[in-house]
């Protein structure tokens, strides 16, 4: 007597194909990590070599002592950078996902110039527009890291809202047009609080 086939069940068809990757987790623990360790391995440094001058005999020359101080303090301020910009970078890889190996997908997303665009994800990408370079990164936008470029910047904002989608569609493999859609829309709040606030902070320029 034949057994019944149990259909599958309602949580492995809703089940997703995107997984947190341990490569993206290592390259976020890094950018989270990596720039604290440079900041205090030179600060560390310093704190030796204004020790070792300070006890060396014959004394070092004034010149060598302001070229190395200002040297430290050039490394130090990118570090500093590395920290602004990694906390939002490292949050960012720590979280993305990818699709799993051998997953069906939307054999029209993920071909770089080659990929057709669907017609339903055109149009303004309010996540790609306010959080620019951080949504970039997350999908491998990598044109959105324009804009650190004073004035580029502006026109990035922009691009990035009016094409956002469609670079987004072409740069990796969706599963979906639905779930393209569903993802854009988690960055829709977060993307509108930033636009507001970046006009907001313009206001006293323009009084």
């Amino acid at each position: 007597m034949e057994q019944p086939i149990n259909p599958p069940s309602v949580q492995s068809l809703n089940q997703s194909v995107y997984v947190l990757s341990p490569r993206y987790k290592k390259i976020g623990l890094f950018f989270l990590i990596g720039p604290f360790i440079g900041l205090i391995t030179i600060l560390s440094i310093y704190a030796i070599f204004i020790f070792v001058i300070s006890t060396s005999q014959p004394e070092v020359p004034s010149v060598v002592v302001n070229i190395t101080r200002l040297i430290f303090s050039v490394i130090a301020l990118i570090c500093v950078m590395g920290i602004l910009v990694g906390i939002p970078l490292g949050i960012v890889y720590l979280n993305k996902k990818e699709l799993v190996d051998g997953s069906k997908y939307d054999e029209r997303s993920g071909n770089k110039e080659l990929s057709v665009i669907p017609e339903e994800i055109k149009g303004w990408n309010w996540g790609a527009a306010g959080l620019t370079w951080i949504w970039g990164v997350y999908h491998g936008v990598w044109i959105s890291l324009l804009f650190f470029i004073p004035l580029v910047n502006i026109v990035m904002v922009i691009m990035l809202g009016i094409k956002g989608n469609e670079w987004a569609w072409r740069a990796q493999k969706w599963e979906s047009v639905e779930k393209f859609i569903v993802s854009q829309r988690k960055w829709r709040p977060w993307g509108m609080a930033f636009v507001a606030l970046m006009i907001l902070l313009q206001i006293p320029f323009l009084l």
